[in-house]
Order: structure tokens, then C-alpha cells, then sequence
């Protein structure tokens, strides 16, 4: 590969990173691959945002079916990269295929179409090297660096350190022995507190530390910590996972609203603060980091209500593509299953930033 730098070139042949890699199944057999978005990220990484080409030399449409009221498709790509190193014009080709069924035609034809182009272009830059793609080819799959296991630390409710160098699973071990073995709620709600940031870290830092049921220990922690507290009456800090806020006053008589959540017969508490939604839209999207993107409400927080959205902070930032791919996927759940991604947490991170200057009306 004369032409490239030597930073180039260690980067071309550096591990891909384990977190990257993507799992699907095909034919009864799963299959790694790397996204796309992934794919033109270390591209500009690499080769700098004016240093390559992208161009699609070849579309054709495979085949297109309809039947009832479902439209599938498929289109077969060539797209060709054109690297410039120091004078050197590098140039490969790759080819890629991409189906798509949708209820409406041009969804079903822009989905294939997107797909196959994507495709071919992971294919062509796949053969500059392993941060590619070219790693998962290998069955051994040598190329693939596996995730670094950090060390963990449990702090004290003073903040001392109480257990140091941790492995995640001997952190998760710890701090649920010391919250469930702590004498009263208050107590075990300091416990938490303290180690609340690690927690919510340990996601990012150990995505496959999981049960057999396939829940993740963070919140296995979390569902400990709610039912120490359930065993010795409410919570001091207030409901765990939301941000408790005063109601807004009543336009009808003096003090504030009626809380339907207190009642008897009681329904979901919705927020709605237009400058959260705002603070969010200005967010890089959740699935491909482009900005700015559509605040995204999550509907599946909360009980479907009549003509309702769910409350304001269950919202997450959706570039205008992915926010259109999440509402024709038909099942929401599914669709973030597919992204291996969990929203809900990442709004509430969100919500939490926002809570202190919201001006929040229900």
C-alpha cells in the first residue's frame, strides 16, 4: 500500500475493536459484520473527510414482488473507493447486495436500494484492512481485538474507597452483598448513590455480562436496590429511574394540579418540557452520531394513553432516517433489539442532565 503514512498503516492494520462488531442470524447461522456507519467513520478517520471517493459504478434491480398489500425488493450494487495517498490514486471496487419488504413501494425500493449501496461500499473498504471488516472473514477471526476488562473500585457513602481493582463481575459481586446487607433503606440508598456512575458504566464497559435469561447485571443491581428499599417503606431519594418534579399549577383553582398518579385508579404522569425536546434534537443520533436529529419519544415507556405521547422524558435523539426505519419497523422493541441499543437509559441520562433549568408543565 505504498503511498500511505505510517499512522495510516498501523491504524489499516490495528485489531477491530470486539465492541464493533455486530451479530445477525442468516439461514439458521449467525454472522459478524461491522456497520456501515462504522465503516465511513474510520474511513474519515483514516484517510481524512477529502481524502477518499465513494462512487456507485453498477445498480440493478434483482427482483420486486408484491403480494397483498407488502412490497418486496432487491438491487444489486457496485460501488468503487478512491483513496489519494501522497500522490497515489488507490482504487477498489466491491459488490453488495440489499432486500427490503415494506408495505409501501418507494419505502421497500429506497430500503433495498440504501441497503445494497452500503453493502458494496463495506465490501470495497473491507479490502484496505482489519478496522474494515476484513478481520470477520478470517473463521479464527485473529484480527479482533478483544475488550479490555478495566478495573472497578466501590466507594464508601463517605466516598472513601471500600474494595479496589475489581473485575466487573467481582464489582457487581460486592455491591450487591453491601446493599442488601445494609442495615436500613437510607443506608443502602447511600451505598447506591456512591456507586451509581459505576453502574450505569458498567453497560458501556462490559455489554456482554449478562444472565442466562439475558439480563444485564447493571440491572440486576438496580432491581436489588429497589427491592432493599421495598422491604423497609419508600425511597428517600424518590421513585428510582425517574426525576421526581412539582406539579404545575392548576388553571382552574388554586394550587397545583391533581396528580393522577396518586390515584386509586391511577394513570401514567406525562411531562412535557419543550426545551428538553429541544436540548435533545440537538443531540447526535443514538444509532449513526449525526446531528441534528428528532427527539424521539420511546413508546413503550409508559401505557399507551388516548391521542398521548408518552412523557418528555422518554425521549432520545433519532436522526429524520432512523427515526423513519424505527416507525415502519412496526414493533419498537424489535427494531432496538436489532440496534443493540436500550433507550431507556440513555433518556433517562438525558432527562437527568435536563431536569435542573426544564420548566416542566404536565
Amino acid at each position: 500500500m505504498t503511498g500511505f503514512t505510517s499512522a495510516q498503516l498501523r491504524k489499516l492494520t490495528d485489531k477491530l475493536p470486539r465492541a464493533h462488531v455486530q451479530k445477525r442470524t442468516v439461514d439458521g447461522k449467525q454472522v459478524d459484520y461491522i456497520e456501515g456507519w462504522f465503516a465511513i467513520r474510520e474511513a474519515n478517520s483514516i484517510f481524512g473527510f477529502s481524502g477518499w471517493d465513494r462512487e456507485t459504478v453498477h445498480f440493478e434491480r434483482v427482483f420486486e414482488r408484491t403480494r397483498g398489500e407488502t412490497t418486496t425488493c432487491a438491487y444489486v450494487a457496485r460501488v468503487r473507493i478512491q483513496v489519494r495517498a501522497s500522490g497515489t490514486l488507490v482504487s477498489r471496487e466491491g459488490t453488495g447486495c440489499g432486500s427490503a419488504s415494506a408495505s409501501s413501494v418507494a419505502d421497500a425500493h429506497d430500503r433495498a436500494i440504501k441497503a445494497a449501496e452500503t453493502d458494496a461500499t463495506k465490501r470495497a473498504l473491507a479490502t484496505f484492512g482489519n478496522r474494515f471488516g476484513l478481520c470477520l472473514y478470517d473463521k479464527d477471526q485473529v484480527g479482533v481485538g478483544e475488550p479490555t476488562r478495566s478495573r472497578m473500585n466501590i466507594l464508601s457513602p463517605n466516598g472513601e474507597p471500600f474494595a479496589a481493582d475489581l473485575s466487573p463481575e467481582g464489582f457487581c459481586g460486592a455491591l450487591r452483598k453491601v446493599v442488601e446487607g445494609a442495615s436500613t433503606a437510607e443506608e443502602a440508598t447511600l451505598w447506591w448513590m456512591r456507586n451509581k456512575c459505576s453502574v450505569a458504566h458498567l453497560r458501556d464497559l462490559a455489554p456482554a455480562l449478562k444472565t442466562q435469561r439475558g439480563e444485564h447485571f447493571a440491572d440486576v443491581l438496580e432491581r436489588v436496590y429497589r427491592r432493599r428499599l421495598a422491604a423497609q417503606g419508600p425511597c428517600p431519594e424518590g421513585n428510582i429511574g425517574t426525576v421526581p418534579h412539582p406539579l404545575a399549577p392548576s388553571r382552574i383553582a388554586p394550587g397545583p394540579r391533581i396528580d393522577k398518579a396518586e390515584l386509586a385508579i391511577s394513570t401514567a404522569r406525562r411531562m412535557r418540557d419543550k426545551a428538553h425536546l429541544r436540548r435533545v434534537a440537538a443531540l447526535p443520533c443514538l444509532v449513526c452520531q449525526t446531528a441534528p436529529c428528532h427527539a424521539h419519544h420511546i413508546k413503550y415507556a409508559q401505557p399507551h394513553g388516548l391521542g398521548q405521547k408518552v412523557s418528555d422524558e422518554f425521549v432520545v435523539p433519532l436522526c429524520s432516517v432512523h427515526h423513519g426505519e424505527l416507525h415502519n419497523a412496526g414493533s419498537e422493541q424489535a427494531w432496538w433489539h436489532a440496534q443493540s441499543l436500550d433507550p431507556l437509559p440513555v433518556a433517562h441520562e438525558h432527562w437527568t442532565i435536563s431536569q435542573a433549568s426544564s420548566n416542566v408543565s404536565i
